[in-house]
């Protein structure tokens, strides 16, 4: 009844002060520092004189390979559950593609049910409608200083929509991208309630 076994709402109460002092309880998606080891002695005596070897990580990979780690990585929740370096893949922005042409009909259909529209265009032809099978990508908020950014790329002659990490993001920090709508006259303009610093104050 209260939905404590929503992933989201778990998600959020593991966040809480004190929430570290549940006994018996698995946390899923903010797990607990364990205590860390202790630094191995360096043969040499002194790390400066040691040759500097550098993490491999999935940006070393070329765009088609990192793609499919995304694939195989990502959740289905629109959280940060470990910290992510800038310029990694973040999230898929995915679900229906459409052609351009469809994208007015779709939307006043939906507007008939009281549907919230979730869409994406691609290029001047194809758009995704991530509406009714999206995933978590589409609930990401603007921001007019994001953390995140969005970008088509092409993986085996088709092309995607998704989110990278415009820089270093914190886990429990939110998911922001800057939607870029085209820039409309006064009376189509829509207020941005993005609360950031530099807010152009509109979205479009």
């Amino acid at each position: 009844m209260l939905g404590v076994q929503h992933d989201a709402v778990l998600f959020l109460l593991e966040q809480l002060i004190g929430a570290e002092r549940c006994r018996g309880y698995k946390f899923l998606f903010h797990p607990q520092e364990v205590e860390e080891e202790e630094l191995l002695i360096n043969a040499s005596g002194c790390a400066r004189s040691e040759f500097y070897v550098r993490r491999a990580t999935s940006l070393d990979l070329p765009m088609a390979m990192r793609f499919r780690h995304l694939k195989k990585t990502s959740k289905e929740a629109v959280g940060v559950y470990r910290n992510i370096d800038a310029g990694e893949m973040v999230i898929e922005y995915s679900g229906n593609v459409i052609r351009a042409v469809l994208t007015d009909k779709r939307e006043k259909y939906y507007d008939s049910k009281g549907i919230g529209c979730y869409m994406f265009r691609i290029d001047d032809f194809d758009v995704v409608d991530a509406t009714m099978h999206g995933n978590a990508a589409r609930f990401i908020n603007h921001s007019c200083e994001p953390n995140c950014y969005s970008r088509v790329i092409h993986v085996e002659g088709q092309k995607h929509i998704v989110i990278f990490a415009l820089r270093s993001i914190y886990r429990g920090e939110e998911l922001t991208y800057d939607y870029k709508f085209p820039i409309e006259d006064a009376s189509s303009k829509l207020h941005c309630n993005c609360g950031a610093k530099k807010c152009r104050r509109f979205l479009n």
